[in-house]
């Protein structure tokens, strides 16, 4: 099982995320956009990011000691800073709302909290990434 650090936006704001993106992965961390669906039926779907330490998937990311069942997930101190600053860079750069969770794959989430940019990325900073939250982060909130 792995952990899947994913940014949700819609499906009009591809391209707003894409440039959001390249940017942000210039911070020491990889942002990378799923490839649009080719059936038209799925077109309209949201736009997924991943973001991950070197493509694979988010455990690398996780420290020792972090444990699914615990209310917040502990980063590894040595990324935390790179993670923040991909982070700032897609939210100030991309789309102006995004829909940020880190679940372990197959898991659902148990919360949605809707959260301000500079609240959310305090929140990651201090370590305190939810497990099973998504948090929706718009700058109205």
């Amino acid at each position: 099982m792995c952990l899947i650090f994913s940014i949700e936006a819609l499906h009009d704001q591809r391209e707003r995320l894409l440039a959001a993106a390249a940017l942000a992965s210039r911070d020491g961390i990889r942002v990378d956009v799923a490839h649009p669906s080719r059936w038209p039926w799925a077109q309209k779907r949201p736009v997924i990011a991943e973001l991950t330490e070197d493509g694979a998937c988010g455990c690398s990311l996780l420290a020792d000691e972090a444990d699914w069942n615990a209310p917040a997930w502990t980063l590894r101190s040595d990324v935390v800073p790179a993670i923040v600053s991909a982070l700032r860079t897609l939210l100030k750069q991309g789309p102006p709302v995004l829909r940020v969770s880190a679940l372990w794959a197959g898991d659902t989430p148990a919360h949605v909290e809707r959260i301000s940019p500079e609240q959310f990325l305090a929140l990651v900073a201090a370590d305190q990434l939810g497990t099973k939250t998504v948090y929706v982060v718009d700058p109205a909130a």
